[in-house]
């Protein structure tokens, strides 16, 4: 059980990275969710990276702070 536990942390801390890093692309593109999907998954074949490292670099240009989601122990700690 707290395996699966783990893994649905990790999906979602993975999936919030994406998503921050699609709205990045959005509005420095002007472009669709759509659009900006296809942008992070061209960057991600063409590097050869996984799409959840190439989000994270996008959000770390962004932002000195890691995305945080409201799914972390710390940040309901805090």
């Amino acid at each position: 059980m707290s395996d699966q536990a783990a893994h649905l942390t990790s999906v979602l801390e993975s999936r919030t990275v994406i998503n921050l890093a699609a709205g990045i692309v959005m509005g420095q593109n002007r472009c669709s969710q759509t659009t900006a999907m296809s942008i992070l998954w061209a960057a991600s074949n063409s590097r050869n990276m996984k799409l959840r490292d190439i989000a994270a670099r996008v959000v770390s240009t962004a932002s000195d702070e890691p995305p945080t989601t409201h799914f972390d122990q710390q940040s309901l700690t805090a």
